[in-house]
């Protein structure tokens, strides 16, 4: 008897002993000893939580393929930042093109930034018609030799932070001289950036000279206010739409003046009910 009491409280014991082992393991998984490695622990599971998140939403708003798209440049950006604070309530990313030496253009380019926006260097090009139409400051002429070219681009690249792209102002002389474009697009080629011919001549040779050098090029398709009355620029918005069966990417190109901002606060839900998707004009130009 006294043997089968023992071996009973022996076997209590046991089970006693590996439940209060169990619930010490337990206590030191659920609340470890050391309160850092928790907090490390917590940040690296917060981050990996975000990053999973951050994909997944990336994905999700990535637009199907066949979708149709738009690129929205304004051009002409620096001389006041009143009208850039307009549009960038616009709920939708507008690529915007700075010129380079005018009162604003740093803060311009640096709000732009801040908002994500992608940022083009407006380059000032030598016009058919000037001295009676000025380019501005750190314009191109086709007089300059390819140092003064050069020079000339790197100046204004610095004085537009931020750019990812450059498109022209003006030009319509400079960019049909072949040998003075070949210059610049040497060199912002090697400088990163892409190009967006204006087109303000029909006689470009942008298309030519890229596909030469391997630049990475497009060229817009309409130019929305060369009328700047709201009525008109709005239906210059919307004749695309009618016409949806002949393209499948456009480029247009406006400019700050308040019928175009008005136009756009209009015209851009349209698009996106249309089941268009605007983008920053990058994503229209192969690598």
């Amino acid at each position: 008897m006294v043997y089968g009491v023992k071996k009973s409280r022996h076997k209590w014991f046991l089970i006693g002993f590996g439940i209060f082992a169990l619930f010490v393991a337990a206590v030191l998984i659920i609340c470890p000893s050391n309160p850092e490695t928790t907090k490390k622990s917590n940040r690296k599971k917060s981050v990996r939580e975000y990053r999973q998140k951050a994909h997944i939403s990336k994905k999700v708003i990535l637009p199907p393929s066949g979708r149709q798209k738009i690129a929205i440049i304004v051009d002409d950006i620096g001389y006041d930042m009143v009208p850039l604070k307009k549009l960038l309530k616009i709920d939708a990313p507008i690529t915007f093109s700075v010129l380079p030496h005018c009162i604003h253009s740093i803060d311009a380019a640096e709000r732009l930034h801040r908002a994500g926006r992608e940022i083009l260097l407006h380059l000032p090009m030598e016009p058919y018609d000037f001295p009676d139409k000025d380019p501005g400051a750190g314009a191109l002429f086709s007089w300059m030799n390819e140092e003064e070219i050069r020079r000339q681009i790197r100046e204004d690249i610095e004085a537009v932070p931020y750019v990812s792209g450059v498109n022209n102002h003006m030009g319509s002389r400079f960019m049909e001289n072949k040998e003075k474009l070949n210059i610049v697009f040497n060199q912002i080629s090697e400088d990163g950036l892409f190009f967006v011919d204006s087109l303000t001549t029909r006689h470009s040779k942008g298309k030519e000279l890229a596909e030469k050098i391997g630049l990475r090029f497009t060229s817009r398709d309409i130019f929305i206010d060369n009328n700047q009355d709201f009525t008109i620029i709005l239906q210059n918005f919307m004749n695309p739409l009618k016409k949806r069966n002949r393209w499948r990417t456009l480029i247009i190109i406006g400019h700050p003046y308040p019928s175009t901002i008005s136009a756009l606060k209009e015209a851009v839900p349209k698009i996106k009910a249309e089941g268009i998707d605007i983008v920053p004009v990058s994503d229209l130009i192969s690598n």
